[in-house]
């Protein structure tokens, strides 16, 4: 079910806070409606953890490349702590309690 939203609220900020709040955002990776909601309702919203993400990235890459080469023990391992890994990244980056943004999207 989606919903509709019908009440427009407009508030006057500076221009560097309006520069502010964008980045803000976007370091969400959620719109600047999406943010401002957010931390008007007094959600918890952290910035997407983008080094972290691209770390574990790279260590994914690795393994794929690595795996014909290993044992099935080894690869067993290192799946195992990347998917630990990965669930922190994502448990740190979350705006709302589930870690989803779906209740505040556009």
């Amino acid at each position: 079910m989606q919903r509709t939203r019908e009440y427009p609220i407009q508030i006057r900020v500076t221009e560097s806070e309006k520069r502010r709040l964008q980045r803000n955002a976007r370091a969400c990776r959620m719109s600047l409606s999406a943010y401002m909601r957010a931390v008007g309702l007094g959600k918890n919203v952290q910035s997407f953890p983008a080094d972290e993400v691209h770390t574990l990235y790279r260590s994914f890459c690795q393994l794929r490349d690595e795996y014909p080469h290993q044992d099935l023990d080894w690869i067993e391992h290192r799946f195992e702590d990347l998917t630990k890994q990965f669930y922190r990244v994502c448990a740190a980056g979350g705006s709302s309690d589930d870690g989803s943004h779906e209740d505040l999207a556009d």
